[in-house]
């Protein structure tokens, strides 16, 4: 099939200015670029008035969890996405054994209210996918969750020697499958039990197929630098490895400026040694996440009915819960912060979290959606303290809530690392089969251009658009994607630049946003004014070394 988009503005990806002009598409290419391109064999579009560029390609989303069952991608495509890395933050579908399989069903799949179909390895994985046909194209990092589940199951401390080298050969055996790298997340379970010295030693055998280091770091608040980055960094170094910085944020209620300033010449620095390192910022203030894996230690997974129910285990979970947010949020703090008492202190922690984050979803209880957790907890637990109330609600809950927290800035403390020519825009977004979501998992990219170029003039147009096209597949190594450039592939999305606009809100996250005219994926129409025309011309992209 032949397609001839006319007289659209076009933008190629590469930060040029944009020109008005003509891309005649033809099979899964691009074959001609110009003005006044004539072919009677093509079905035209007319393009007067809206922007042509490059497809979106998403750097950090989790659509793996429901990517089978929901293998058109309407999230993503109807934002412009065409190309969406998945198996992020160290928790994805594949590989699996008995061991994962059991980790996740009984409790990931409830922590993140999905239950994904799970499989022993990527070549297994993709050979189902394009069977079945998928949306758009997926690129996959191997989740270093899944590696160490599988080896380990949820047990705490170093693995030994035999173990060590057992998770080395999973990643070398899924690297050869395609796989673009591994990713970490390092404040989740169970990688969060993985020294830094075990990563070295799995990174060598990423970057030994010249893969990707993508972490979560360790620490995204007060241990920023000296925790997150010193730890990412040694891994660029020691194991020789290109590394990326996953939704690189810096979460900070006593210093965000100085923070922001110090994160960006502790990375310049860096790249000024000769590592490979770039990174994402997701584009909202918030965070959205699980509440269960973002605040238990790996230990209370192991029995987790049990470990919530027992009083003396519940105060040891209690110790445990306030020093992790106490590293994170208050150890950067003034000195009149770390002198009250330290049970005082912890009241004030609870009572604030509490107040500040929102529920978007619950496994049971779809009437909490959109409040506080401290209304939540008042109404449910009246005559209990927040404390034991907010391990009463995800025991209820069986682990299944997932939350929104205002954590940064944008102004002071989003658009200066974005700002950086080697970070890319990413939604991390969730995707909830049931239930509602945040907002950025359909329309994150659209936002980009409505408020950071159009509203804020945060950046021009050209430079947003080689963010998402160009830019990221620089960074994956793509051949023929990114850019619009006779020869590579009909990866393209036509939107409206005076309508564009991201929806939905944090009641109900599941709108599709508005101007997003046309999107081709390898070359096949799949939005035709705005409507999904039933099309799944996606596949699975591979690494090659």
């Amino acid at each position: 099939m032949k397609y001839l988009i006319k007289n659209g503005f076009v933008i190629d990806g590469t930060g040029l200015e944009g020109y008005k002009g003509d891309v005649l598409i033809e099979e899964n290419e691009i074959v001609k670029m110009g003005t006044e391109i004539t072919d009677s064999d093509a079905k035209i579009i007319e393009a007067d008035d809206l922007v042509v560029c490059p497809g979106f390609i998403n750097m950090h989303n989790h659509g793996d969890l429901n990517i089978y069952e929901e293998n058109e991608g309407l999230p993503y495509i109807h934002q412009g996405l065409t190309t969406i890395v998945v198996g992020m933050c160290g928790i994805g579908v594949a590989p699996a054994n008995d061991r994962v399989k059991n980790y996740y069903y009984n409790f990931a799949s409830k922590a993140f209210c999905s239950t994904p179909m799970l499989y022993d390895d990527y070549q297994t994985l993709f050979k189902d996918l394009e069977e079945k046909g998928v949306g758009l194209n997926l690129a996959f990092f191997i989740p270093q969750g899944n590696i160490r589940a599988m080896v380990m199951g949820t047990e705490e401390g170093e693995p030994n020697d035999q173990q060590l080298e057992e998770m080395k050969r999973i990643v070398e055996d899924n690297m050869k499958a395609g796989a673009f790298g591994m990713s970490t997340g390092l404040v989740y379970p169970p990688g969060s039990e993985s020294s830094t010295e075990e990563l070295i030693e799995i990174a060598k055998i990423v970057g030994k197929y010249n893969g990707i280091y993508d972490s979560h770091m360790r620490n995204e608040g007060a241990g920023l630098i000296d925790i997150g980055m010193k730890e990412l960094i040694r891994i660029a170094q020691e194991a020789n490895v290109k590394t990326h910085i996953s939704h690189w944020s810096v979460i900070s209620s006593y210093n965000l400026e100085e923070m922001t300033e110090k994160a960006i010449n502790c990375m310049k620095q860096a790249r000024s040694e000769g590592l490979r390192i770039s990174a994402d910022t997701t584009v909202y203030e918030d965070g959205f996440t699980s509440l269960s894996f973002v605040l238990l230690p790996t230990w209370v997974f192991q029995d987790f009915e049990h470990n919530l129910s027992d009083p003396s285990i519940r105060k040891r979970i209690q110790k445990e819960v306030f020093e992790k947010l106490y590293s994170m949020f208050v150890a950067d703090g003034p000195f009149y912060i770390k002198i009250i008492p330290k049970f005082i202190l912890r009241k004030l922690i609870f009572s604030k979290m509490s107040k500040n984050v929102i529920v978007l979803n619950a496994l049971k209880s779809q009437d909490v959606v959109g409040k506080t957790i401290y209304e939540v907890l008042s109404t449910r637990y009246p005559s209990r303290s927040l404390e034991d109330a907010i391990l009463d609600f995800i025991k209820d809950e069986e682990g299944g809530i997932m939350i929104r927290i205002v954590t940064k800035d944008e102004e002071t403390g989003i658009i200066p690392l974005f700002s950086q020519q080697y970070v890319a825009p990413s939604s991390d977004g969730i995707p909830m089969t049931e239930g509602n979501t945040h907002p950025r998992t359909y329309n994150a990219f659209p936002r980009v251009i409505a408020r950071w170029v159009r509203e804020k003039s945060y950046l021009r147009l050209e430079e947003a658009v080689r963010k998402m096209t160009s830019l990221p597949a620089s960074i994956l190594g793509l051949d023929r994607r990114g850019s619009l450039k006779e020869g590579n592939k009909a990866d393209i999305v036509v939107f409206d630049y005076d309508i564009i606009q991201d929806r939905g809100s944090l009641e109900d996250g599941k709108q599709y946003p508005e101007g997003i005219e046309y999107v081709f994926v390898n070359g096949e129409l799949i939005i035709n004014h705005g409507e999904f025309t039933g099309k799944c011309a996606g596949t699975v992209l591979r690494h090659t070394y």
